[in-house]
């Protein structure tokens, strides 16, 4: 075997290594996003996230790891798509945000119709249709 077959053989081995262990830790980072997202009641979209950052950098035991970023897109309603990051170093999780959203009450009424449109009313209870708004906001 030659120096150059060698080389050749090494970035090949190296580079199915990376891609088994990006896979790996992608299927983590999306786990920890659904078990996030289910914990604040909110619905976890695409049941993926995507990888927007790949860099080295080394963990507290100095050792150099893969740090990756990756953005997930979740919905407190249904309708409106909010932005998501998990920062991942090596297969430990160091961060994770999620956007403001506004959290869906629990009078809200969401009603299917025949059409593929979902129309979203409040419910209102009596005391809300007897409140009086000041003077400017009717």
């Amino acid at each position: 075997m030659s120096v150059s077959e060698f080389i050749m053989l090494f970035i090949l081995l190296a580079g199915i290594f990376y891609w088994i262990d990006t896979v790996y830790v992608k299927e983590i980072a999306c786990q920890h996003g659904k078990d996030r997202c289910e914990n604040l009641g909110v619905t976890f979209l695409d049941a993926t996230v995507e990888i927007t950052k790949v860099r080295l950098k080394r963990n507290p035991k100095g050792t150099v790891n893969f740090k990756r970023d990756y953005s997930f897109e979740f919905s407190s309603d249904g309708i409106k798509r909010y932005k998501g990051t998990i920062s991942m170093l090596g297969k430990v999780l160091l961060d994770l945000q999620m956007s403001a959203y506004p959290e869906i009450s629990s009078n809200t009424v969401i009603e299917q119709t025949n059409s593929n449109i979902i129309d979203i009313k409040q419910a209102k209870s009596a005391s809300d249709k007897t409140k009086k708004f000041p003077t400017g906001f009717r």
